[in-house]
């Protein structure tokens, strides 16, 4: 039975990855935004806890070579030719990562990776001219669940949320929440 399971996780693995093979930076954030568009309040709960989640693994983890943008997320540093540069490399490695993440296959990975989506996806509308409209209209619609993330983490890993993690419900990129001054 295990090899059964191992490789029905294999093929969902294979055809996850082949998604993301196919589609381009663009499409992948137009089906995230439709997905954020189509959400019920709860469902956009999740997404958003998810997002936060994988923030928090970011940063309190190693798993990923180049320490999270902050400064571009925050708008701290613009967001010029270098930094679509890095940006677009940071959301090369997550995709590695996210890989990585759905091949364990539990909970907090899975977790994870889903949040990862919505993070890769910023980084596109931040370092793709043209898709910062996008990218601002999906973390918009997100932030109308912030009051529901903490159940959304809580059905997202079936636990209550940590201390550490509380401290990022209230985390959204400020350079994606609104249209710099």
């Amino acid at each position: 039975m295990a090899k059964k399971s191992k490789s029905l996780v294999r093929r969902l693995i294979d055809k996850f990855m082949g998604r993301l093979e196919k589609k381009s930076p663009e499409e992948q954030l137009a089906a995230q935004l439709a997905a954020v568009q189509g959400a019920l309040r709860a469902e956009l709960a999740v997404l958003l806890a998810a997002a936060l989640f994988a923030k928090k693994t970011l940063d309190t983890t190693r798993q990923v070579e180049t320490p999270f943008p902050d400064a571009y997320f925050s708008g701290q540093t613009p967001v010029d030719d270098g930094g679509r540069a890095a940006l677009a490399a940071y959301a090369a490695a997550l995709e590695q990562f996210q890989v990585a993440l759905v091949e364990r296959d539990t909970t907090p990975s899975l977790a994870v990776a889903k949040g990862l989506t919505t993070l890769i996806v910023s980084l596109h509308a931040m370092s793709i001219p043209g898709l910062l409209p996008q990218g601002r209209e999906m973390w918009a619609r997100l932030a109308e669940a912030g009051e529901g993330v903490e159940e959304g983490h809580k059905f997202l890993l079936r636990r209550e949320p940590s201390d550490i993690e509380r401290t990022y419900f209230a985390y959204r990129p400020r350079f994606l929440a609104s249209p710099p001054d």
